[in-house]
């Protein structure tokens, strides 16, 4: 029985596999984790800088002379996104058109797990002071691994984006 228990303890026979085994786990979830966060960052600033090249177009008067409506709106800022997994299906749009800047108030796209979002797209005037938000929600490849992070109960976040601005004096 020592014997057996001596060669239990010190053998070392297949130790690095049973340690990678312990480890590996963790290991690749960190790995994923920080994959799913940096792809996460990428669509996020590729939404910010889409949603910022199509409001220069409502801010210069091209959206209010070519009548864009909603759809256009949006397919203007999917096709600036690089990459834009479901984005004219999944992309919601707010917009307030105000006199000033004091009647400003962001809206939230979250209400008890769940987008609560009215889409609406106006252009406004010349002049005008414009607000424009984008949400697009994102699934999480954490949260398929047991990671509940997410701001939605299905296990998607949601990305967003805004662009406040004043109307250029263009001619309608």
């Amino acid at each position: 029985m020592k014997r057996f228990l001596k060669l239990i303890l010190y053998a070392r026979d297949g130790a690095a596999a049973i340690e990678f085994s312990l480890i590996a786990f963790p290991f690749f979830l960190i790995i994923f984790g920080i994959l799913d966060v940096a792809l996460m960052f990428f669509v996020d600033s590729s939404l910010d800088s889409a949603l910022h090249m199509a409001a220069r177009d409502v801010r210069t008067g091209r959206a209010t002379v070519e009548k864009w409506n909603l759809a256009t709106f949006k397919q203007e800022v999917c096709g600036g996104m690089a990459l834009a997994f479901d984005c004219s299906n999944s992309l919601l749009i707010v917009t307030k058109v105000m006199d000033d800047f004091s009647s400003v108030k962001f809206t939230s796209a979250v209400g008890n797990g769940k987008l609560s979002v009215k889409e609406n797209f106006a252009s406004g005037a010349p002049g005008n002071y414009v607000m424009i938000q984008a949400f697009l929600p994102w699934p999480s490849w954490l949260s398929s691994m047991g990671v509940d992070t997410a701001h939605l109960s299905d296990g998607r976040y949601v990305l967003s984006a805004s662009a406040l601005f004043r109307n250029e004096p263009y001619e309608n």
